[in-house]
């Protein structure tokens, strides 16, 4: 069920409040991303993507909040359905993560940051725009507040183009002290063409073709619009994932970030896939926001199925493989994953997970 009420816990602001009204100035700052469904903790290409020292935020930047936002403060995850008639968007669904740190804190997950995103629907429309028909209509609007792992999860759809801008998805990023907004940075999200235009072959988006800008001809992306680039995984489920990691500076003093006492590192997904020779594979995908020590332990009623250790991992979201030993039985199973930092600390994070059965071959 949908939460599409107004939330008192998010105070009110003014729909174009600049960045800085409030006398915070802030950057924003991605943690390099899992590029696509090979990319493997302790691969070759991980270290193209390194951070050079635990701790340390690459600068991404900002971009114009755009002429479409509108303050509707809908604390939901699923943002697909119009709560003036109960109507859901349509379009390919897509999970997307947004993950908040503090650069200023080692990259230490922030919690209770506001995440906002909007976009247009597969026809290439915002809701609640006079000027697009829409006044009153509520779809593809929410925000989140991050969790402890500094994450917002949003269920929503591909967005689709209108003519004039490649396809992206804004986001806002807010802390409130009360009523009063302490940080704000805005910014766009983009998409690799490929999986776009394979997007827009599917039956919502098919009768408007391609979009007629492309992610280097966009006025917005301009020369740094690569490092906005979410990387999607097609899910199994006819949709995509994808997590984006986003470091703040100049947050505040008092911000709800992790201390350095914590290991900034979660479990954010597990699946599992076959390969063509029928091996069994778990994926294990963490957000890490620190160099960790990640071992990965899969287990049935104490025994130990699979296990792999990888050091040195950097910050980033970053996936791991298991191989299940071709004598295991399907069924439920135990995956434990520990992190631990260069101070020595660590956390151990388990999620039961369900082994697909055998497969005569």
């Amino acid at each position: 069920m949908n939460s599409d009420h107004q939330t008192p816990q998010i105070p009110g602001v003014t729909r174009r409040r600049a960045v800085g009204a409030a006398g915070a100035a802030g950057a924003a700052l991605l943690l390099s991303r899992v590029s696509g469904p090979d990319k493997l903790l302790g691969s070759i290409g991980m270290a193209e993507e390194a951070q050079a020292a635990a701790g340390s935020c690459v600068l991404i930047p900002a971009k114009t909040e755009g002429p479409y936002f509108v303050d509707e403060k809908l604390n939901r995850s699923d943002i697909r359905t119009d709560p003036s008639d109960g109507t859901t968007a349509a379009g390919v669904p897509l999970n997307l993560t947004m993950v908040v740190v503090g650069a200023n804190a080692g990259c230490a997950p922030v919690k209770g940051a506001v995440v906002d995103i909007w976009h247009a629907n597969a026809i290439g429309k915002y809701s609640d725009i006079a000027s697009e028909g829409t006044s009153g209509r509520k779809f593809l609007r929410g925000l989140q507040a991050t969790d402890a792992n500094g994450a917002a999860n949003f269920t929503t759809v591909f967005p689709g183009w209108y003519s004039g801008r490649a396809v992206h998805i804004h986001f806002k990023v807010r802390v409130f002290s009360g009523s009063t907004t302490t940080f704000e940075f805005n910014s766009q999200l983009f998409f690799d063409p490929a999986t776009t235009n394979q997007i827009y072959a599917t039956s919502a988006y098919s009768s408007r073709g391609t979009p007629n800008v492309a992610n280097s001809a966009d006025n917005i992306y301009g020369s740094d619009g690569s490092k906005l680039l979410v990387a999607l995984t097609a899910n199994g489920s006819g949709g995509y994932d994808g997590t984006f990691v986003v470091g703040l500076s100049g947050l505040p003093s008092g911000t709800g970030t992790g201390t350095a006492n914590s290991v900034a590192a979660a479990l954010s997904a597990t699946a599992f896939r076959r390969t063509a020779a029928n091996r069994r594979i778990l994926r294990a995908t963490s957000t890490v926001a620190e160099t960790v020590k990640v071992k990965a332990r899969l287990s049935r009623n104490g025994t130990t199925i699979a296990t792999k250790t990888v050091p040195g991992v950097t910050a980033g979201v970053r996936a791991l493989d298991l191989v299940v030993p071709k004598a295991t039985g399907g069924g439920t199973a135990r995956l434990t994953m520990t992190y631990t930092d260069g101070a020595g600390l660590a956390k151990s994070v388990r999620k039961t997970v369900k082994i697909p059965k055998k497969r005569l071959t």
